[in-house]
Order: C-alpha cells, then structure tokens, then sequence
C-alpha cells in the first residue's frame, strides 16, 4: 500500500492530485484531470489510494454528481506520526520480550554451540563490534543509541575503524537516537564519516542497540544501564532471528529522517519560518509565492536551502525535521 509520506512528496502522482483537491475543494473527476492534464482514469488510480489513505473523501454534490475533498494536511501529518511512534513502541515490546527469554536462559561456560549466542560482557560486545566492521564485506547497519557501549576513546577507535572500511567502499548505514545532536564530539564524528560516504539518520527512540554486517552476523544489545557493570547482548548468525533483525533495521531506516549536514545553523527568519509552515500545509512553491509576496525563484531557491539545512529529502521530512529542532 502507498505510504502517507508520498502524498507531501512533490511531484509524485498522489501528491498531485492531492494538491489539486487541497486548492479546489469538491473538484470532480473531470475537473482533477483538467487541472493536471492527465486522463480520468489515472486520476481515479489516485483518488481510490488517497481515499483508502483517508488523505481524500468522496462526497456528492447537489446535482447528485461524485465529488472529492481533501483532509487536512496537519491532521494526516500528525496521524502518520502516531502510526510511527505506535510502531516503534511495537519493537520495543518485542525488544522486552527477547530480553525476558534471554533472562531465562541458563548461562553456559562455553556460550553454546547455537546460532544465536548470549554475550554477558561488555567488552566482549566491544570487540564483537569492532570484528564485525573489520570482516565486513559489502555493508554494515547500525543502531547507535545512549547509554554507549565504550568511553570516547573506543568510539575515537570504532569511527576511525569506520573511516577506513568506507575506503575499501563498504557501505555503511547507522542510525542514530536524536540526542546525537546535543553530543557536539560524537556528532563531529558522525559528520565527518559522512564526508567520507557514510549514510547516516535519525529516530527520536530506537528500541535498540545493534550492529549488522552483511546481513550475515549480527550483534544485538538487550540490556545496557548504566547503573550496571555490564550489558546482555545476543551474538547471532544465520537464523530466523538474524532475518527479523535486517527487516526490521530497514522499517527503521525508513521511518528516519536523514541527519542534518549543519545542525547548528542560526535560527529561522521569519520567511523561512513561514516557508516552512506552508510546506508542511501542502503548499506549492508557486501558492508560496502568493501568499508571502515573494517571487517563485526566490521560494525555489529558500526551499532548497532549508531542505539542505535540515538534512532532509522530502518537504514532508523537513517538516520532520522542523518540528524536532524547535524551528515551528
């Protein structure tokens, strides 16, 4: 099924149609045609995916005659943030689960002969990391949330690890709890690895810390406290539990905004304040323009610049994005 996202996508084909119903409300199948120039039936595609979204409704007019509205786009925007967040809370119910059944398990001298093995020490999840990115071959995915496994200096020598597997071009993904942007050192780190062809995003809560090499082993922090000497982790390789791992880093990723390349820039001005809020509404840089009195070249060029600020590839993330930084 379509994600909500795409329709604050500009120019993807839902989006279209959504704008024209958000600048002419009960428009008719016709009429949506007209204004986008394409034929009735395509626009019917549309309107069926943004009705089984709840993003439109169809209703009739007085002649009896099928007309369509759009919701508002707030309402959506925050609705998709709810669907967000619950699923998130679902990994994180799942998290607790696993780690009430590694509770369980009897602790072994020998850690099992398994595929899926308990690791109780810290530093044996350290060196599990560090194994991890040096034997990688194709890509690695991580998930990096507080409270860190190692001081600053091991995570000095796991950036360093990172830098030197990016130039033998294995590509690597990691996503990381927001509060990265109140950790000045750690996110010069981030930064710059990024330089260098890392892909990095972020997520308000990820459920858990983990690492992923080639989709093949996988090192997964159940518990770590920093009221306890050590964390409990589950070392895994080639199971069905490694498989829900991958999919549910890339539900993750997806769910992600991309990382801010300049997170601390000034505050908004006015302009682009309003830019923004309008963007958010589902405005066009033309409907822009009008409404701020500003040449469409000039909305053009201060979108582009705020979609490079925040890190963003869609208005609907910088909206995100927006939100998370405080700028509306």
């Amino acid at each position: 099924m379509t994600e909500l996202d795409s329709i604050f996508e500009s120019g993807s084909p839902h989006s279209r149609v959504y704008a024209v119903l958000v600048h002419h409300p009960r428009s008719s199948l016709a009429d949506i045609a007209d204004h986008l120039g394409i034929s009735e039936r395509l626009a019917a595609d549309s309107l069926n995916v943004l009705c089984e979204l709840r993003a439109a409704v169809c209703i009739e007019s007085a002649d009896g005659e099928p007309v369509w509205d759009a919701h508002a786009p707030e309402a959506l925007s925050e609705a998709e943030a709810r669907r967000k967040q619950e699923a998130i809370s679902q990994m994180h119910t799942v998290a607790l689960r696993l780690s009430e059944t590694f509770r369980s398990v009897r602790r072994s001298s020998r850690g099992g002969g398994g595929a899926v093995v308990p690791v109780y020490e810290r530093v044996q999840m350290l060196a599990d990391y560090e194994e991890m990115q040096s034997g990688a071959r194709v890509g690695v995915k991580l998930v990096e949330r507080g409270p860190y496994l190692g001081d600053m200096d091991s995570e000095r020598q796991l950036f360093q690890l990172k830098r030197a597997k990016l130039g033998q071009g294995i590509r690597y993904q990691t996503l990381y709890q927001d509060t990265v942007y109140q950790d000045s050192e750690r996110l010069r780190y981030v930064l710059s690895t990024n330089a260098s062809g890392a892909q990095a995003r972020t997520l308000p809560e990820p459920p858990f810390k983990l690492i992923i090499s080639d989709d093949e082993r996988a090192s997964l922090v159940l518990h770590a406290d920093e009221r306890r000497p050590d964390p409990m982790g589950l070392r895994i390789v080639g199971s069905p539990a490694l498989d829900v791992l991958v999919k549910t880093f890339d539900v993750l990723w997806s769910m992600a905004a991309p990382i801010s390349v300049n997170p601390t820039a000034e505050v908004l001005d006015d302009r682009d304040r309003a830019i923004l809020t309008l963007m958010g509404l589902g405005a066009t840089d033309d409907t822009i323009a009008r409404r701020l009195g500003m040449s469409r070249r000039t909305v053009v060029r201060r979108t582009a610049r705020l979609l490079e600020r925040l890190g963003a590839s869609t208005r609907f993330q910088a909206g995100v994005q927006a939100g998370r930084r405080g700028w509306l």
